[in-house]
């Protein structure tokens, strides 16, 4: 669980990079329209949110299993 929190954390951070990266590829926050940099920023954002539903994917999976576990202690504990 450990793991798949860090992936979040460090998916959000790259996110927070990319849009910062996006930022600076404008007239408001660069030199000017970047096309080149605007396409890397955007390039990173799609890896970044896919770190972050990687980790959410696990996360869920992981709450899945132990009501899963559960489910089938309280059936043993019926049956016996």
């Amino acid at each position: 669980m450990i793991l798949h929190r860090a992936l979040q954390v460090f998916g959000g951070l790259a996110l927070l990079a990319c849009l910062h990266l996006a930022w600076g590829a404008t007239p408001w926050g660069g030199e000017g329209w970047s096309r080149a940099r605007m396409l890397y920023a955007g390039a990173g954002g799609v890896s970044s949110l896919a770190l972050i539903a990687i980790g959410g994917l696990g996360i869920t999976l992981r709450r899945q299993q132990e009501a899963l576990a559960r489910i089938e202690a309280l059936l043993r504990g019926r049956q016996g």
